[in-house]
């Protein structure tokens, strides 16, 4: 999988909130720079043109149609600021009948993995994770399957799909990875969804984490999978 695979949504600029730690609102998808104390911080959503599965993996309901969607969140901290956190959430709502089938990654532990996917029987990615010694094999860090932070997620069955990356006490939190979701929908018409992003960072050797927020509207859909004949 190459960079050029994947296409950027939207822009959108970042401020840091400092009114209120738990406040912190969702920040639509996008390309976004945040400074915190002069130091400017990144985070950006790119999506790749989807794979529709064979007709044998057709979706639970009559008509419907199972969708590959790769999806790339990246999160890239200055120097001398740490993300500690962040939340990327794919609303579907706006797709009558879409359904997460399933999401790749699901669960990274603290240990760098390398995580093989491909669609396997009964609307379920077959994954294969193998740990990987990135000291020994420096080369892996910019392969887009490895994951290094511990990484949660759920939605499968629902219409919201949420990943949490986590970093591992003091180190940096950099989601610059592929992650895959497979989506059941009606075969005869586009799939839209919402993007949202949700960040903490923090300056080494500060306790209080500074909340990140948009400012505006943070409502934007997204056409994940388009029309047939491009239509719509």
């Amino acid at each position: 999988m190459h960079d050029d695979d994947f296409t950027l949504v939207d822009a959108f600029a970042l401020e840091v909130d400092e009114e209120e730690a738990d406040r912190s609102a969702y920040t639509v998808s996008g390309e976004q720079a945040l400074r915190l104390f002069g130091h400017e911080n990144r985070i950006g959503i790119a999506i790749r043109a989807p794979e529709r599965a064979p007709d044998a993996a057709a979706g639970p309901g009559q008509g419907d149609a199972v969708y590959d969607i790769g999806l790339m969140l990246v999160v890239h901290a200055h120097p001398e600021c740490r993300f500690v956190w962040s939340r990327l959430v794919v609303d579907l709502t706006a797709t009558p009948g879409a359904v997460v089938q399933d999401m790749v990654p699901s669960e990274v532990e603290e240990t760098a993995v390398e995580v093989e996917a491909r669609l396997g029987a009964g609307l379920k990615f077959a994954t294969v994770l193998s740990a990987v010694d990135v000291e020994a094999r420096p080369e892996l860090v910019r392969r887009r399957t490895v994951h290094f932070p511990t990484v949660t997620a759920s939605g499968t069955g629902f219409r919201k799909a949420y990943w949490d990356f986590m970093a591992k006490d003091d180190s940096y939190l950099h989601t610059n990875r592929e992650l895959r979701l497979l989506v059941s929908a009606p075969a005869d018409a586009p799939v839209v969804g919402s993007f949202s992003v949700r960040a903490r960072l923090r300056m080494p050797g500060l306790k209080n984490l500074v909340p990140v927020r948009k400012k505006g509207g943070l409502e934007t859909t997204v056409q994940l999978v388009p029309a047939p004949g491009g239509a719509g």
